[in-house]
C-alpha cells in the first residue's frame, strides 16, 4: 500500500509537471520529456517511448524516450502492434520471444522481453502511442497497466490540447492572411504572391522559399522568380527547368486549395551530398494557373502535426487563389467594360475619359494635344458586297493594327460603327499628320484577307491639335471632337484616302 502511494504521489506530481510543460512557451517536446520521466520513474523497467502518429504519412516518430535505443521512424504498417494501436487496442506482451518473428532484427537483439503499449487517442483519432519495455518476461504487473493508461490519457489529452492550440493559432494566422490577402487585392500578381512566400517564411518557419510567377511572353521558361530565400542561384535555375510546359499544365488541374495540391519531390544540392525535400505547391484557380511556390525544412520537428500543418497550407493556398480569382474576373470585367468586343480597343467609354483626363492635363502646363478621326472608306459597299462577317474582320484587323501603330502613350478608340479615334498626347500639329499618313498609308498598302478574299481598304483621317499657348479660344471635350469631325467631313468631301486637319 505505502509502494502504491508513494506511485500514486508522484503520479500527481507528474501532472504537476505536465501542466507546467504546457505552459507558454513550451512544446509538445517538453510536455512528452515530463510524460516519459513519470513512466519511468514509477513503472519498473528499462525502456520508455512515447511517439507521435502522423496520420498525413502513417507514421509513428519518437519524440521522447529514457532506453540506450535511439528509435527511427516507424510506418504504421511496420510498427509492433500497429494494428492494435489504430484500432484503440492496449498492448500487453508478456513474452515477446514468441512474437520475434514480427520484430525487425535488430530491435530483438536488444533483449526486449515484455512489453506495455497504450495509443493515445483524441478526438480525431490516434495521436501516438507510450510504450514501457521489459527485459524479464511477464514483469508488468496488472496495476503498471493501470498506471500506464493514466499516463497514456494524461499524454493524449495534452496532445490534443495543444494540436487544438496550434491549430488555432493557424486559423488566426489565416484570417490575418486573408484580410490582408483582399486588402491588397488591387496589386499585382507577383506582390501577392510575393506575400504568401513571405507567409510562409514567417509562419511555417521554413528554412527555404522560392517563389515563381508565369509569363508567358518571356523567352524560355514561363515561370520568373518573385522571390527566393535559402535557394542558390543554381537552384533557382534547376527549379525553372524541372517545372516544364507539361508540368505547369498539369499544376494547371490543380485549383488551389483542394484535394492533392501539395506535391513532394528530392532535389540534390550542386556540389554536395545534401538532399532537399521540397513540398511544391501551385496556386491555381479554375484551370488557371498563376504561380508556384517551393519550400523546405532542413529538420522537420518530430513533434510538428503534418496533417495540421498542410491543412493549414492548403486554405492559405485556397485564400490566394480565391482573390487571384476574383483579381482576374475583375480584370476580365474592367476589360469587357472598356474595351470593344470587335477591334480589341478601348471602346467610346474610355475614349471619353481619357480625352477628358488628357485636356485637363494640357490646360494645367503647356504643350499640345492632337485628335485624329479615322472612317473606313465605302464600308457599307464592303458589307453589302462580301457581308457583314467580312466587314467585321476588316475592323478586327484594323484594331490590330492601331494597336501596332501608335506608342504606349497614345489611346486608339473605335469611336462607333467604321470609325474610329486616337488620342495623341503630347503631339503636335506637324507629328500628328505626319503620324496620321504614316498610319493612312499603312492602311492603304495592306492586303486584308479573309478567308480566300483579299479585300483592299482606304481610310480617310480628320484631325485637330490644342495648344495652350496658341489657343485663341477654351477647350472641351466637344470642341475637339467637333474640329477632328469637320476635318475627317471635309478629306470625305475631297475624295477619300486623304488626311485634313482643322483648327480647334
Amino acid at each position: 500500500m505505502e509502494q502504491k502511494k508513494e506511485i500514486t504521489d508522484n503520479f500527481k506530481n507528474m501532472v504537476k509537471n505536465i501542466n507546467a510543460a504546457l505552459a507558454p512557451g513550451k512544446t509538445i517536446g517538453d510536455l512528452a520529456e515530463a510524460i516519459v520521466q513519470g513512466v519511468y520513474d514509477n513503472i519498473n523497467c528499462q525502456h520508455v517511448f512515447l511517439s507521435r502518429y502522423d496520420s498525413a504519412s502513417s507514421m509513428f516518430k519518437a519524440i521522447a524516450w529514457r532506453s540506450p535505443v535511439n528509435p527511427s521512424d516507424v510506418a504504421l504498417e511496420q510498427k509492433f502492434m500497429g494494428s492494435s494501436y489504430s484500432s484503440n487496442q492496449p498492448v500487453v506482451v508478456n513474452d515477446l520471444s514468441l512474437y520475434n518473428y514480427r520484430l525487425r532484427p535488430a530491435v530483438a537483439r536488444l533483449g526486449f522481453m515484455s512489453l506495455v503499449g497504450m495509443p493515445l487517442m483524441a478526438k480525431h483519432g490516434l495521436v501516438g502511442v507510450l510504450e514501457a519495455f521489459s527485459d524479464k518476461v511477464n514483469h508488468f504487473s496488472d496495476f503498471d497497466v493501470d498506471l500506464l493508461a493514466l499516463y497514456a490519457n494524461q499524454a493524449a489529452a495534452a496532445i490534443e490540447k495543444a494540436d487544438l492550440a496550434k491549430e488555432c493559432s493557424y486559423w488566426a494566422a489565416e484570417k490575418e492572411f486573408l484580410i490582408e490577402a483582399i486588402n491588397m487585392e488591387q496589386a499585382s500578381i507577383g506582390t501577392l504572391l510575393y506575400k504568401v512566400g513571405d507567409t510562409f517564411s514567417t509562419l511555417l518557419g521554413v528554412d527555404g522559399v522560392a517563389v515563381f510567377g508565369l509569363d508567358s511572353e518571356v523567352e524560355g521558361s514561363p515561370l520568373q522568380e518573385v522571390m527566393a530565400k535559402g535557394f542558390s542561384m543554381a537552384d533557382v535555375g534547376r527549379l525553372k527547368s524541372l517545372y516544364n510546359k507539361e508540368c505547369l499544365t498539369r499544376f494547371g488541374q490543380m485549383d488551389g486549395g483542394s484535394g492533392e495540391c501539395i506535391l513532394k519531390q528530392s532535389l540534390k544540392t550542386i556540389g554536395s551530398s545534401d538532399t532537399k525535400l521540397l513540398y511544391t505547391v501551385p496556386v491555381a484557380y479554375k484551370q488557371t494557373l498563376y504561380g508556384i511556390i517551393v519550400f523546405y525544412w532542413r529538420q522537420l520537428g518530430k513533434e510538428t502535426n503534418m496533417g495540421s500543418l498542410e491543412g493549414f497550407i492548403k486554405r492559405i493556398v485556397g485564400d490566394i487563389s480565391s482573390v487571384l480569382g476574383r483579381k482576374h474576373l475583375y480584370n476580365n470585367i474592367q476589360r469587357i467594360s472598356f474595351s470593344d468586343i470587335v477591334t480589341g480597343l478601348a471602346n467610346r467609354r474610355l475614349f471619353d475619359y481619357v480625352l477628358a483626363r488628357e485636356i485637363k492635363k494640357v490646360k494645367r502646363a503647356s504643350g499640345s494635344l492632337s485628335l485624329l478621326m479615322i472612317d473606313i472608306d465605302f464600308f457599307k459597299n464592303i458589307n453589302d458586297t462580301y457581308g457583314h462577317l467580312v466587314g467585321d474582320s476588316v475592323l478586327e484587323q484594323i484594331g490590330l493594327m492601331m494597336r501596332e501603330s501608335f506608342r504606349s502613350i497614345d489611346l486608339p478608340a473605335r469611336y462607333g460603327g467604321e470609325e474610329f479615334a486616337v488620342v495623341l498626347p503630347d503631339t503636335d500639329r506637324d507629328n500628328a499628320i505626319a503620324v496620321a499618313d504614316r498610319f493612312r498609308d499603312k492602311v492603304a498598302r495592306h492586303s486584308f484577307q479573309v478567308g480566300s478574299q483579299i479585300i483592299n481598304v482606304t481610310i480617310s483621317v480628320g484631325g485637330t491639335t490644342y495648344n495652350k499657348d496658341e489657343a485663341t479660344a477654351p477647350i472641351t471635350v466637344n470642341s475637339l471632337i467637333r474640329a477632328a469631325d469637320r476635318a475627317l467631313y471635309q478629306a470625305k468631301q475631297l475624295g477619300r484616302n486623304i488626311t485634313m486637319f482643322g483648327g480647334s
